[in-house]
């Protein structure tokens, strides 16, 4: 029952924030919808892993507090670079996660994986001019989680790293490139679908 009732929460709360980005005049109050949605994710994980008498991964849990952190930060023009140092550590904690469940080696991924980031970072290079050194590290971790969830073998994990690493490439577009508030729209929801994935694969429950 409780979990039902964060699921709602956590709906009208996405809805309003997706709203909001479309609304200039009424952009300040995402501090009041944005904030909210990693920690509604967060609750529910820890709902469900008390229900199942599981044990919690703590270095997932510290993955999901620096996402909060970095979503709080990004909300500030000032804070980009606070934002993207939590959102690195975030990724830092769940590659962590990911080893602790790791299952086999896929070493046949590493070339589509350093393709894809090489094609990024080669889009993008025009673009970063000071931001080039910390997006290029942020874009090699990012793309290190993406290949440890592959090792883990779970369906769930997968596609909540992939749903990451879409999001944040369409985010560096927006930020870097051509900023458009659809745009925002499509990375805010690829990012809350790739969140909810990785909590899915990191707990018993199928609620999500």
């Amino acid at each position: 029952m409780k979990n039902n009732i964060l699921v709602g929460v956590l709906a009208l709360l996405f809805l309003a924030d997706l709203i909001l980005i479309t609304q200039e005049n009424l952009h300040s109050l995402r501090f009041f919808t944005k904030p909210l949605l990693v920690p509604l994710i967060t609750a529910t994980y820890l709902l469900d892993i008390r229900k199942k008498a599981a044990s919690i991964n703590r270095y997932f849990l510290a993955g999901l507090i620096f996402s909060f952190l970095g979503d709080t930060f990004l909300l500030f023009k000032w804070a980009f670079l606070p934002g993207l140092g939590c959102f690195l550590l975030a990724h830092i904690w769940y590659i962590l996660s990911f080893v602790k469940l790791r299952k086999a080696k896929v070493i046949g991924s590493l070339p589509f994986i350093l393709a894809y980031l090489g094609g990024l970072l080669f889009f993008l290079h025009p673009y970063l001019k000071e931001m080039e050194i910390p997006v290029i590290v942020y874009g090699v971790t990012i793309s290190t989680m993406a290949y440890f969830s592959l090792c883990t073998k779970n369906k769930r994990l997968i596609s909540g790293a992939i749903l990451f690493v879409i999001s944040d490439s369409l985010l560096s577009f927006n930020l870097f490139v051509n900023y458009t508030p659809i745009m925002e729209q499509v990375v805010m929801t690829t990012y809350l679908l790739a969140q909810i994935s990785l909590v899915y694969g990191m707990t018993p429950s199928k609620r999500f």
